[in-house]
Order: structure tokens, then C-alpha cells, then sequence
């Protein structure tokens, strides 16, 4: 059974602040790990997928992650596209056009 997508916004929320305070004290690798596991929570939900590649981008190419740094930012140059909604769509989710989950809405509150 899948969590429900206001506890899985929650736990990545709190994933990203913690990768967040890492990354400023320079420990990217471990950024790098806690924004993944954050990814992996919310990859059906359009705004916040486009937020955790954003976040992605900030550490993966510093880290041995190159190839992934180039799907990072192709995504998010692809986003104007509806991608993330694709994605979305793929996964047949049902939080895919949520309020919280619409990319359009919510990319400015998650940056």
C-alpha cells in the first residue's frame, strides 16, 4: 500500500532540509544520498519531482554522479513541457493532479 501523499510531502520535506543543512556544511555526498531518498518518495507527484532534480543538480555532478547531473538538468529545462506530469502519468498515480502536486502551482513555494 502506497503513503499517502501529504506523509510522503512531509518526510521529503523534512529529507531536504536535512540534505539542505549538509550540503552548506559540505558534506555533498550526504546531501546527495538524502535528496535521492527524498526523490524516491514524491517521483509521482509533479512539483515536488521537478523540486528534488532541482535540488539533485546541486550535487550530483560534484560527486560522481556526471551522467545523472545531465538527466537533472533535462528534466528541468523540460518541465515547461510537461514532463514531470508524463512521469506522473506513467506511474498511474492518483496524486498526479492534486493541488499540492501541480508543478505550475507549487514551483514557486518549492525552490
Amino acid at each position: 500500500m502506497r503513503i499517502p501523499i501529504e506523509q510522503r510531502m512531509l518526510q521529503a520535506d523534512a529529507l531536504w532540509r536535512r540534505g539542505d543543512t549538509l550540503r552548506a556544511a559540505g558534506d555533498g555526498a550526504g546531501a546527495y544520498r538524502l535528496y535521492t531518498e527524498a526523490h524516491d518518495l514524491i517521483m509521482d507527484c509533479p512539483s515536488l519531482h521537478e523540486r528534488a532534480h532541482r535540488k539533485l543538480g546541486l550535487v550530483s555532478a560534484r560527486h560522481g554522479h556526471r551522467g545523472e547531473r545531465l538527466t537533472d538538468r533535462l528534466l528541468v529545462w523540460l518541465a515547461p513541457l510537461g514532463v514531470f506530469e508524463l512521469i506522473a502519468m506513467a506511474q498511474r498515480s492518483s496524486v498526479t493532479f492534486a493541488a499540492a502536486c501541480r508543478r505550475r502551482l507549487a514551483a514557486a513555494q518549492h525552490t
